[in-house]
């Protein structure tokens, strides 16, 4: 088996171990994959508002996008923030929540890693 299939692999089964022992609300596939998609946007300092993460990918509809941004909003991933001159706008922002979570998941890389 190649090194970084083995270490890879490792990840996963810690990231599963932490799934069921969390103190975080669980995501499915779909849930993590928007968290992914928006910590492009604020990785990069980048506000990105609602209708613009509604677009961030082809590979899944609109409607379903603005249903998942529900969701992680009532699990306490993401919060909306109304913007500062237009009350129409509102930005997607990650929660200390989610900064606790990617903090939790890089850590499990690192292990996986040593």
């Amino acid at each position: 088996m190649s090194k970084f299939k083995e270490i890879y692999q490792r990840f996963l089964n810690l990231a599963n171990a932490v799934e069921e022992l969390s103190e975080f609300p669980t995501l499915d596939p779909v849930e993590q994959k928007m968290l992914a998609l928006l910590s492009k946007y604020w990785s990069g300092k980048q506000k990105i508002t609602v209708v613009e993460a509604m677009h961030m990918t082809n590979e899944i509809s609109t409607s379903t996008i603005f249903r998942y941004l529900k969701k992680l909003r009532q699990k306490g991933y993401i919060e909306l923030v109304v913007d500062d001159f237009d009350n129409r706008v509102k930005y997607v922002s990650a929660t200390a929540q989610t900064d606790s979570y990617f903090n939790k998941m890089g850590r499990l890389m690192m292990k996986a890693t040593s």
